[in-house]
């Protein structure tokens, strides 16, 4: 055991009792130093609480649980903390003022960058059919008769210019770009998607300019290979004046889908027979140039499905993967 001067050392100081017993100890055995520990560390009280038992401990007995009425509350915790503040009018009662925000679907009609655009091809579609009126109307004349040569006392008058191709190009990838935005926020339900409408309609630009250029190229290898110089001019041409047709039919179309506000079904349906129409127009021509007689047939169809069929299924593929891809990341 410790001398009466090590514990009347030890005791004063009770805040490191044990640390200084342990030290004044060395070299003794631990349970020795432990119980010595133990007899001078005072005994710490431990006092229940006499709050009422809510949480149903075990081996505590719970209080009565007391009900506070609407009517205590009121002067309590309404009038008790502003009793004495002179702004305080308890008989006026509030009320909430407007009413919940609806959140804003994005809509074609109301980005003006949309508006921009569309003027901007109201106004070269004007341009253009002004200047290229005379081809429009030789070219519809002489549309179903095929010469035996390219050069005609019209030939010249026919074709279209390089520039006239290009801008009904233009026009037609933005016009099918508003409509597969369009078709994709209606059957994908993207009103409320966090996904940036100027992203999408970016990769579709993208989407139908690559089908165009990949159709010309196309076009121009298959005649290169298969055909004669003067049934690649016809060819041409015909595709010019109903890429044309296409574009003229196309713009009014689609400029009262977006600001009259009209079912896709029903605009659909409309551009649909418009692209049937021209695909026709153009299986007509193709046959009247290039495969004339039922021994050629067999090609005819080949052409067609290569050319023509194939390039639209995998466009429509393209953009619904890239759609649903980007749904799912965003």
């Amino acid at each position: 055991m410790l001398s009466p001067s090590v514990v009347s050392d030890t005791v004063p100081h009770r805040g490191t009792i044990a640390w200084r017993i342990t030290q004044n100890m060395q070299g003794c055995e631990p349970e020795m130093i432990d119980s010595v520990i133990q007899a001078n560390i005072p005994r710490r009280i431990h006092q229940r609480s006499q709050r009422p038992d809510t949480l149903s401990i075990p081996g505590l007995k719970g209080r009565k649980t007391y009900e506070i009425s609407a009517a205590d509350i009121e002067p309590v915790y309404t009038l008790g903390f502003f009793k004495e503040n002179p702004l305080l009018h308890p008989e006026l009662q509030a009320a909430e003022h407007g009413f919940s925000a609806v959140p804003v679907p994005y809509m074609l009609w109301r980005d003006d960058w949309v508006t921009g655009l569309l003027l901007l091809g109201f106004a070269l579609l004007v341009l253009v059919a002004n200047r290229a009126r005379r081809q429009f109307v030789l070219q519809a004349r002489n549309f179903f008769y095929t010469p035996q040569s390219v050069e005609t006392p019209f030939s010249k008058d026919i074709a279209f210019e390089g520039r006239t191709v290009l801008s009904m190009t233009i026009l037609l990838c933005l016009l099918g770009v508003f409509m597969a935005y369009a078709y994709s926020q209606y059957a994908l339900d993207l009103f409320l998607s966090q996904l940036s409408p100027y992203l999408l309609l970016s990769i579709y630009l993208g989407c139908f300019a690559a089908y165009f250029v990949a159709k010309r190229a196309a076009y121009a290898l298959t005649g290169w290979v298969f055909f004669t110089k003067a049934q690649r001019k016809l060819w041409a041409d015909a595709c010019s004046f109903v890429l044309s047709i296409e574009c003229l039919l196309f713009f009014p179309s689609v400029l009262i889908f977006v600001y009259f506000n009209l079912p896709i079904a029903r605009i659909a349906s409309v551009l649909l027979v418009i692209l049937l129409a021209a695909k026709t127009l153009l299986a007509v021509k193709c046959y009247s140039i290039f495969f004339r007689g039922i021994h050629c047939l067999f090609h005819y169809l080949v052409y067609l499905c290569a050319l023509e069929i194939a390039p639209l299924v995998a466009l429509w593929q393209s953009l619904t993967l890239i759609t649903g891809r980007l749904i799912i990341e965003y």
